[in-house]
């Protein structure tokens, strides 16, 4: 609809979507920080930290592999830690695997494969070993994804971690085995590769009311309003969907919840009717604020905006809502959780030490990101 070069409308760019609302938000570094809490507390109780082999740690839905290596920076894994990493998305990883194994290197020109491989290299991060795979997570084994046929016993039942880290969202509503996805997956987490006392972390944002999940579910038509009831929640918000299958599994999980605003430009308002309109996107042309808080809204869209350009619950009426929230607060407000679970055959004493940690990281949280 635009001039080529300027403002896709036809494709949804993730990676410059996912900039622009990663540099007006503290969702990540939120998460991150109540994150470290909670594996510091564990290593100081002993856990995670063997001095004889490395820490073995799977990434399902790893993105550019900055969140995983964020996630593990200024720990103390003694032994080092080898990665197993996954996407789906090609712009992330190629379909070709790539490895460091033993010293033997084969590499990727994929984003994912640059920042493991300056990880190890100036060791931001104690990396010894890492495998990434092109796979979808749901429609394929993780197992097979995660291990070559070679090492499949080596690796099964060996994981520390498993991370679904804003992945489960893809698993929403699609049916694998019988099983709901969510169940599916953490079926497969619990049954194939992770240690009696390993555990999963899933790091994600929720559907509460008048919140960015809630702006996106509404204009998918999953829920009437932006104020979701108790039980409409339950069949879409990840929160829910990962404690309903926990449930079902007879899984133990604990729950860390926090939030984080999403700003925009101080004159984001002032823009709102060209946002609107895809055919004045070229009036932005020099003004970074503006291009950056519309990319800011098509991460909230998550979509081309020509799929939904004129459906009544489509692009305008997204960005009519997201500027009436931020007339009334001056921001939108993202609500996150992080989920720790753990099997059916974890030892009393791992589950006490991780309920020790969980809490620990509980009260750690600033007061600006309870709800």
């Amino acid at each position: 609809m635009i001039e080529e070069n300027v403002i896709r409308t036809d494709i949804f760019d993730y990676a410059k979507a996912f900039r622009a609302y990663r540099d007006k938000t503290e969702d990540e570094k939120n998460g991150l920080a109540i994150h470290h809490h909670l594996l510091k507390s564990l290593q100081d109780q002993g856990l995670l930290c063997a001095d004889d082999r490395p820490a073995l740690v799977a990434d399902i839905g790893c993105g550019e592999g900055d969140t995983i290596i964020n996630c593990l920076k200024n720990l103390n894994f003694k032994a080092g830690i080898d990665i197993r990493a996954i996407d789906s998305n090609p712009r992330f990883i190629d379909d070709q695997t790539c490895w460091h194994d033993n010293g033997v290197v084969t590499h990727q020109t994929s984003p994912v494969a640059r920042n493991f491989s300056k990880a190890k290299e100036l060791q931001i991060i104690p990396l010894r070993n890492y495998r990434l795979k092109h796979g979808d997570m749901v429609q394929s084994n993780l197992a097979s994804l995660l291990c070559t046929k070679e090492e499949m016993q080596q690796c099964r039942n060996r994981f520390d971690i498993v991370y679904f880290s804003h992945s489960m969202y893809y698993a929403n509503q699609m049916i694998k085995n019988g099983q709901f996805g969510v169940t599916s997956l953490l079926d497969q987490v619990f049954n194939d590769l992770l240690s009696d006392n390993g555990m999963a972390i899933l790091i994600h944002n929720n559907v509460i009311s008048n919140s960015g999940m809630s702006i996106y579910a509404y204009s998918k038509y999953l829920i009437p309003n932006l104020n979701p009831s108790t039980e409409e929640r339950q069949g879409i918000s990840v929160d829910c969907l990962i404690q309903n299958s926990c449930r079902e599994l007879g899984l133990t999980y604990f729950e860390i919840p926090f939030k984080s605003a999403v700003y925009y430009s101080q004159q984001f308002l002032k823009y709102v009717d060209i946002f609107k309109d895809v055919n004045r996107f070229r009036e932005l042309k020099d003004n970074e604020d503006a291009i950056q808080d519309l990319y800011r809204l098509m991460f909230s869209h998550h979509r081309p905006i020509d799929e939904d350009y004129d459906d009544p619950r489509g692009w305008k009426t997204e960005v009519d809502l997201i500027a009436d929230i931020v007339k009334k607060q001056g921001c939108t407000n993202m609500y996150s959780s992080i989920h720790v679970v753990l099997g059916r055959n974890t030892s009393p004493e791992f589950k006490r030490k991780v309920e020790t940690a969980v809490k620990y990281a509980l009260d750690k949280r600033p007061p600006s990101i309870l709800y």
